[in-house]
């Protein structure tokens, strides 16, 4: 296919049956197809390089100059680099983009304990049963994670950029600390409690005023309303060790934990054990078996197992 033809093609002046006879001619085979990209590639390059002729209609120095076969294979090489150049970096702004839009989500099956480090280097352990979703890039304005269940961080610092977890019903909202959070969505339990820094507690729904809590003060929801107070067990808090330690608790709130824990109902028939108190600790990995066990050489009860409904029955 003549050169002076194609660029004519290109410039939109070619005749109407010449630009039938280019398109015949590119449908023939993909060498046409390189080629017609490579003098595509030249006719841009000669465009940019103001290839155009004088008013006496004989080609400009300029135009001799760049037509020279050396000089045109050149060029169209030159041509081509530029165009592969153009193309990763669209690719690349395109990767980019569905990172910084990518999100990531983990969930802790029942009686696990997973931990983590978020990009900016923040570290993360999750407890059982729970589950945190964040994105692949965090944004330049703030890193924000959304959390259902019981976490404990180590928020990387900067200050230029606050650390955000949301949960069902309150964001959290840090600049650099370590805190625990226990927020399992569909239930009533909230509770943050803060080592070091400090956080702001934020209300989803209402425009209620920020809570912000100091080191050793923890806050918890009770009749859907934030109480703030000093931290009298930090024991709880061991749950990063494989722990579930509890002080002078309740028979029934500690089935409340087990349930919570290992993923499995548990319904309490006898009431004579609903008044009991306990003390103690045990290893998660040993299971809700061996630690009712145990409670029962405190107080007289029995269990049974109900597999087919993840239930277990005390009696």
């Amino acid at each position: 296919m003549n050169e002076n033809l194609l660029h004519a093609f290109f410039a939109g002046t070619a005749l109407p049956e010449d630009r039938k006879a280019v398109k015949r001619w590119l449908d023939e085979s993909d060498t046409h197809r390189k080629k017609l990209f490579e003098e595509r590639a030249l006719f841009d390059a000669l465009l940019l390089a103001g290839g155009e002729k004088a008013d006496t209609g004989k080609p400009s120095v300029r135009q001799r100059f760049f037509r020279r076969p050396k000089f045109r294979e050149w060029l169209k090489v030159a041509a081509v680099v530029a165009v592969m150049c153009l193309a990763i970096a669209y690719f690349y702004e395109r990767k980019m983009t569905a990172l910084l839009t990518a999100t990531h989500t983990l969930t802790v099956p029942p009686g696990q304990r997973v931990n983590l480090q978020l990009p900016d280097g923040t570290k993360v352990w999750l407890n059982a049963r729970s589950r945190i979703t964040w994105p692949g890039c965090f944004a330049p304005s703030a890193r924000e994670v959304t959390l259902d269940g019981e976490a404990w961080f180590e928020v990387e610092q900067d200050a230029g950029k606050p650390f955000v977890v949301h949960t069902d019903k309150y964001n959290i909202r840090v600049l650099g600390t370590k805190f625990n959070v226990n927020a399992y969505a569909g239930t009533d339990d909230f509770s943050i409690a803060v080592m070091e820094g400090a956080v702001d507690i934020e209300y989803r729904r209402e425009p209620d005023p920020v809570v912000r809590l100091t080191p050793n003060r923890q806050a918890m929801e009770q009749n859907g309303q934030l109480t703030v107070a000093p931290i009298e067990d930090f024991d709880v808090y061991r749950w990063r060790e494989g722990l579930i330690c509890f002080k002078q608790t309740g028979f029934l709130t500690l089935m409340t934990l087990f349930e919570k824990c290992y993923g499995i109902r548990i319904v309490v028939q006898n009431r004579n054990v609903a008044g009991k108190v306990f003390s103690g600790k045990f290893r998660i990995a040993d299971g809700v078996d061996n630690a009712l066990r145990v409670l029962q050489r405190e107080c007289h009860f029995s269990f049974e197992r109900d597999d087919d409904l993840a239930s277990i029955y005390i009696q």
